[in-house]
């Protein structure tokens, strides 16, 4: 069966070098596309108006997505996967990179959450609430943050709406997914009266133990248990209240929400036992609980000169608690933050038309509990000014921007503190050469100021099972980036070719430590007393070194035919990213070769389509890092929408890893523990009015 599969993937990509002669009807007339706007972008532009590289998922592209976490909403898109720590839990990673070089945000608000911490740490967003999910990708993201230098990622979920409904509408959504015996209810509901809008949404979700093909462990141990990943089981609450005031000048709207998200952390992790030693037990368990505000407004004309300006503030309690089998709380840590932004969009200054902005974050991280690796208590504060501008000229379309950003980090107790002034600016143009066709380039110089965790950690980090030691007197990491792009845009027949390179100095990364010289990584216990436990903590420092990574990424859809028959696509994608030091030694956890094909057809309510994925080995591995094995995945969607009433209703089925593939993401500190789910079926419903 696997060889039969992968024959069909070699077929599809076989169809792109027949495609000039390839005929079907309709071939020669231009299908006009949907053009998606990018809600981040304050200039309010689609998605091939923009000259960094830019992804965006709505519609049914985001609804066939995997929704469990964001990471995971997002991998399998050119340049990105997800770090992968459970179910629960998944980062994205772009273009090699991940953790606080890329943001998560919130409608142009960062999540605010203690998701970069840590690798087992949960984005505290839900992407089945998100109507629009937007990737930026490289460094040139100054709109957003000076750390985003590997990217940025927006949920777009409008809490807080900008219009006055004329009658309660909404959606509900349900799913059950057989692999964790998975039960999931999503509920939206949008009302107005007079000048006042409504939106309230929650969801549950409560979901088993997932079930896996074999063995968790790469060399399991006797009498392991197969076929079910113990402890990925996941419980979830999210509900959200919002108000606005909408008037022909604007509108002003506030938004309050609270989660609730207890979950396992697969595989096994060292604890301490009645010795004070470091030993392997299972059963982890994470409590998050947020408490958040959202404010958003804008004003239309308010000033000559000044088009709009909008302003988007988030303020959070959030709370994350680690629990050992015992049920003591081994960790606690508590962020409450503040974050903020302001836009003045200009009318057109000749031919360029922009921007300009102000942003605030504040951060209080407090940090308790025997196993804390964080100080009790750190500060972090920034103020930040950017510019974007842009003008169209003949073919040609320019843009360049800068950000200039304070930021002071400090422990509350004393002690050193680390402040740093960041550059960044970016410069781009795209040429319309051809009809449809657009070649286009982008230069960027951006900083990232060390995060807190690299500064200030010093503990045990179960989870990563290290004993991390941070550095005060880090340096700013600075990114020089090329981004270089192809693009055959408004046809049947679309595709883009990206390439890229970062350059970045003084990457901040954790080097294992060899104090005594015997040539083998030292191990601790959980005072960072030397130990001879070969399943002891793993000593690491948090070091710097120049870093190279190099890309590309390809993508093209084929319309095959659009008539009487209903409309068939076949997509056909790859990517690939190196990454190292400047000395040759390889990067940890970085994405291997992946390529793709998907088979998309719609018939009048009807959809169908199957999904093909191959994910290469990995062994270009960092020291001490084990290789891991390719794998296949193998989708299948369907789903059909029909009206009774004023409603829309939409059933769906999905099936996933169809192959029964195990597969190990390589991007994941739980690989050899944990792999990707197996086999499974989902059937749902979405319902509109």
């Amino acid at each position: 069966m696997q060889v039969i599969i992968l024959r069909w993937a070699s077929l599809c990509w076989g169809m792109l070098f027949l495609l000039p002669f390839f005929k079907a009807q309709a071939m020669d007339d231009a299908v006009a596309l949907e053009a998606l706007v990018v809600t981040a972008d304050p200039l309010g532009r689609s998605e091939e108006d923009i000259l960094q590289p830019t992804s965006v998922l709505m519609g049914k592209a985001l609804s066939i997505k995997d929704k469990r976490n964001i990471g995971e909403a997002v991998a399998g898109e050119l340049g990105v996967t997800s770090s992968d720590f459970g179910p629960a839990v998944g980062r994205p990673i772009i273009r090699g990179l991940g953790g606080t070089r890329v943001r998560v945000l919130e409608d142009g608000i960062g999540a605010m959450d203690v998701s970069a911490i840590s690798p087992d740490h949960a984005v505290a967003v839900q992407p089945f609430f998100a109507d629009q999910i937007e990737i930026f990708k490289g460094p040139a993201t100054l709109l957003y943050g000076s750390g985003a230098i590997g990217g940025v990622v927006n949920i777009v979920d409008h809490r807080i709406l900008d219009y006055v409904p004329e009658a309660i509408e909404g959606d509900v959504y349900g799913h059950y997914d057989s692999v964790a015996d998975d039960a999931t209810g999503v509920f939206r509901f949008n009302a107005g009266a007079g000048d006042f809008a409504f939106h309230l949404a929650g969801l549950l979700r409560d979901t088993e133990d997932y079930g896996i093909p074999g063995f968790a462990q790469v060399n399991p141990e006797p009498g392991a248990k197969s076929g079910t990943l113990a402890n990925s089981d996941v419980h979830t609450k999210n509900f959200t209240g919002g108000l606005s005031l909408v008037r022909d000048e604007g509108f002003l709207g506030l938004a309050v929400s609270r989660l609730t998200n207890e979950y396992g952390v697969p595989g096994e992790h060292g604890h301490e036992d009645e010795a004070g030693q470091a030993h392997e037990e299972g059963g982890v368990r994470i409590d998050q609980a947020q408490t958040r505000l959202d404010i958003k407004g804008t004003l239309y004309l308010p000033l000559a000169g000044i088009q709009t300006i909008k302003t988007r503030w988030g303020h959070n309690d959030h709370t994350h608690q680690e629990f050992e089998p015992s049920g003591l709380a081994s960790t606690i840590l508590n962020n409450k933050e503040w974050e903020g932004r302001v836009e003045f969009l200009h009318t057109p200054f000749g031919e360029w038309e922009g921007v300009a902005g102000l942003q605030y974050r504040n951060r209080d991280l407090s940090a308790r509990g025997e196993e804390a690796f964080m100080p009790p208590s750190s500060r972090m504060d920034s103020i930040s000014v950017f510019i974007l501008e842009e003008r169209a000229w003949r073919r040609w379309h320019f843009e360049m921007g800068g950000r200039f950003e304070h930021q002071v980090a400090k422990k509350s107790e004393g002690g050193p503190h680390a402040s740093h002034n960041l550059f960044s600016i970016s410069g781009g143009a795209m040429w319309d050469f051809w009809k449809d066709y657009a070649v286009g380039f982008n230069v960027s110089h951006s900083e990232r100021a060390p995060a807190l965790e690299e500064l200030f950690s010093e503990g045990p980090h179960l989870a990563t099972n290290t004993f991390e030691i941070g550095n005060p007197f880090l340096n700013k990491e600075i990114s020089n980036n090329l981004d270089l792009s192809l693009r055959k845009t408004r046809s049947h027949w679309h595709w883009k070719l990206n390439l890229f390179a970062n350059f970045i100095s003084d990457f901040i990364f954790l080097q294992e430590q060899d104090k005594n010289g015997d040539g083998i990584a030292d191990r601790v216990n959980l005072e960072g007393e030397p130990s001879m436990d070969p399943d002891g903590l793993l000593l690491v420092n948090e070091k710097q070194a120049d870093a190279e990574f190099f890309g590309v990424e390809f993508e093209t859809v084929i319309g095959l035919f659009e008539d009487h028959r209903g409309k068939l696509d076949l997509r056909l994608w790859t990517d690939y990213v190196r990454g190292k030091l400047k000395n040759g030694a390889n990067l940890p956890r970085i994405t291997p070769l992946r390529f793709g094909s998907e088979l998309d057809y719609e018939r009048g309510p009807g959809y169908a389509g199957i999904n093909l994925m191959r994910v290469q080995a990995q062994d270009e591995t960092a020291a001490l890092e084990t290789e891991t094995g390719g794998y296949t995945l193998l989708k299948v969607y369907m789903g059909y929408r029909f009206a009774l009433g004023p409603v829309q209703y939409a059933v769906f089925l999905r099936g996933t890893n169809l192959l029964n593939e195990k597969a190990r993401r390589h991007t994941s500190f739980l690989k050899n523990q944990a792999p990707l789910p197996g086999r499974s079926a989902m059937v749902g419903v979405n319902a509109t009015f």
